[in-house]
């Protein structure tokens, strides 16, 4: 796949975003900010302003609740199968939610993975993988191999096709799903074929130009937040360069294709454009879009905002033809 970037031709945030932004205030919902509420009133309210995201009406999807083993107790998974495909066996795309590790879940990116699955033809599972600080740095990782090994186990029981599994998520989703890519390249590690990649926090680096450029809150995600979901991922024993951690400084070598989606006004955009570069010195296949206009998790605003659909629905025409579902 060849680099593609949709370069900005100034920092102005899409109208559609702020209507919308405004709309969910006039519900009395607004964006999580966990650094001016305690923790339980913060992802309370990540979940009224994604329900507000998502609206009343589910897309068509068929919705299993799978709990399989985890790394130290059970580890829930939802399968979104597409509408009207019966137990016919899809390929299989395993989705982890961002919300830096600490805030979110898989309902607040429910209509997310509905366009997903509807538009790539394939079946998403969803992790719901355990948040910071209760549980900190490498316990999701191991979460996310367990859910991999229970699809190569256990997938065509629900109508997958293990040989077929691509990878996804969305911030700290992204990273979980590129540190997974890499822990499959292992002998006896189910093979991933494919990865989605949304704005991922790649590394614990903060001396960047989209950090010293939109971290201070203009366009929603900030600098400042980032230190502390990093804080509260890694909690003191973890060092910030392991690369399971942070995949952006791990050997890249061996990847399958991956489509890499920034917003670039986003303080995170960097992670992703660094991600690009060291892929491209690796010779690992991938396309890098960069949305003007968008802010950080545009995805779970598909409902509201057209530029962020168009780019989801890409993404997942991307995935179905890699694969060939």
């Amino acid at each position: 796949m060849p680099d593609t970037i949709l370069r900005p031709a100034a920092d102005r945030l899409d109208p559609q975003v702020i209507a919308m932004n405004e709309a969910a205030a006039r519900l009395g919902a607004a964006p999580a900010d966990p650094l001016s509420l305690p923790l339980a009133e913060a992802r309370a309210a990540a979940e009224r302003y994604h329900g507000f995201l998502n609206g009343p009406t589910p897309l068509p999807a068929e919705v299993t609740e799978v709990t399989v083993s985890g790394p130290a107790g059970p580890l829930p998974l939802r399968l979104y199968r597409p509408a009207g495909r019966g137990m016919e066996r899809l390929p299989v795309l395993v989705y982890f939610h961002g919300g830096g590790f600490v805030v979110n879940s898989v309902d607040t990116h429910d209509r997310l993975l509905r366009v997903l699955a509807r538009h790539s033809g394939a079946v998403v599972c969803a992790v719901r993988y355990s948040l910071a600080p209760e549980r900190r740095f490498p316990h999701q990782h191991e979460e996310a191999l367990a859910a991999l090994r229970w699809i190569a186990i256990a997938g065509r029981a629900h109508g997958i096709d293990p040989d077929r599994i691509a990878v996804g998520g969305d911030s700290a989703g992204a990273n979980l799903a590129l540190g997974l890519a890499l822990a499959a390249r292992a002998p006896g590690q189910p093979r991933v074929c494919f990865g989605l990649l949304f704005y991922g926090m790649f590394a614990h680096d903060f001396d960047t130009l989209s950090h010293r450029r939109f971290g201070d809150g203009r366009y929603g995600l900030t600098t400042a937040r980032m230190r502390w979901y990093w804080q509260q991922y890694l909690g003191s024993a973890a060092t910030p360069d392991d690369p399971r951690a942070a995949p952006l400084l791990a050997d890249l070598h061996g990847l399958p294709p991956l489509l890499l989606l920034a917003a670039d006004l986003d303080c995170l955009r960097d992670d992703t454009l660094r991600l690009a570069e060291r892929l491209a010195e690796a010779a690992v296949p991938h396309r890098l879009a960069v949305y003007d206009g968008l802010p950080h998790s545009f995805a779970t605003a598909t409902r509201l905002v057209d530029r962020a659909r168009g780019a989801v629905l890409q993404a997942a025409l991307t995935l179905r033809r890699h694969l060939d579902a």
